[in-house]
């Protein structure tokens, strides 16, 4: 069977390319939130899948397994891990095509040839990937989003956008293969990160509608942002809301306040002290139970 699953032949002008995932790289479901907004609000249409069968291990945990379900003794649902990919038409620049899919287990190299050598022939201009990970910041103030790119002339493009580029090192996710994948082929590529705070461990609205406004400034596309931006404001108030039960997580959050305030890039001494901060916000989440964040 083939890799590409095609449901519709269609033309496309240049498109960028902007992928999300399901997985280790979706801290605080920031990728796939992204992405299924962008689905949703342009609204775009199913293109193609990427056939699971080689690119999955399906019993490695719980969450990898596929998911099914049965009513009364019948079997009503069998769902795979998938990778679907959409696209829109702008008839004002650029078309978008959208992938959204669990990050594959095996088989990077294929997976990423599957995607980029058949999308190539539309003129595939840009690739975006998008990416979320926890980091030492308090719910309470803006999320950074950063960024890696796979050439120097992009970084010069983003100077004027307040992102961080990022320092990292450590255990990698499929983007990071996409970045090399991409530059081996001359495509440019822009890997986005937004950063939700640790001691959350749950969807994060706020940090996805900050991701959506840097993204859509680089697609150069007009997306209403009103329903996102809505749901991050009362998800901020409901975690504060639950914070503020507790003295002493008012406590950590004040102190994890002022040390992000003072210095938003901590040095090891900081950082060791932030930390111990965190734990203690989230001991209490974890305790206290975040079923009263409703």
């Amino acid at each position: 069977m083939e890799d590409l699953i095609v449901y519709e032949k269609i033309e496309l002008h240049k498109p960028y390319l902007v992928m999300g995932f399901y997985g280790w790289p979706n801290a605080g479901e920031v990728a796939t939130n992204t992405l299924l907004y962008l689905i949703k609000n342009l609204p775009a249409k199913i293109y193609a899948e990427i056939n699971p069968e080689d690119f999955y291990i399906l019993t490695t945990s719980e969450y990898a397994r596929p998911q099914g379900a049965i009513e009364k003794g019948m079997l009503v649902a069998f769902d795979p891990p998938k990778s679907v990919i959409y696209y829109w038409k702008n008839e004002k620049g650029n078309d978008i095509l959208l992938l959204l899919g669990r990050e594959p287990d095996i088989r990077w190299k294929r997976y990423a040839d599957t995607i980029l050598d058949s999308l190539s022939k539309f003129g595939l201009k840009k690739v975006f990937t998008i990416g979320g990970e926890y980091a030492l910041i308090p719910h309470t103030r803006d999320p950074r989003i950063s960024v890696v790119v796979n050439n120097e002339k992009l970084k010069e493009e983003l100077k004027e956008l307040n992102i961080d580029f990022a320092d990292y090192s450590g255990p990698t996710c499929i983007h990071t293969y996409l970045l090399l994948a991409c530059k081996i082929r001359g495509i440019d590529c822009i890997s986005l990160w937004g950063d939700a705070p640790n001691y959350i461990q749950m969807s994060n609205p706020k940090v996805s509608y900050f991701m959506l406004k840097t993204l859509i400034r680089l697609l150069g596309i007009e997306v209403s942002l009103e329903d996102i931006k809505r749901e991050g404001e009362n998800f901020e108030q409901q975690i504060s809301k639950a914070i503020a039960q507790k003295p002493e997580a008012q406590e950590f959050l004040r102190k994890l306040e002022e040390a992000y305030d003072e210095s938003k890039k901590a040095n090891d001494s900081d950082r060791r002290e932030i930390e111990e901060l965190i734990k203690g916000v989230e001991d209490f989440l974890r305790q206290d139970g975040q079923d009263k964040i409703e």
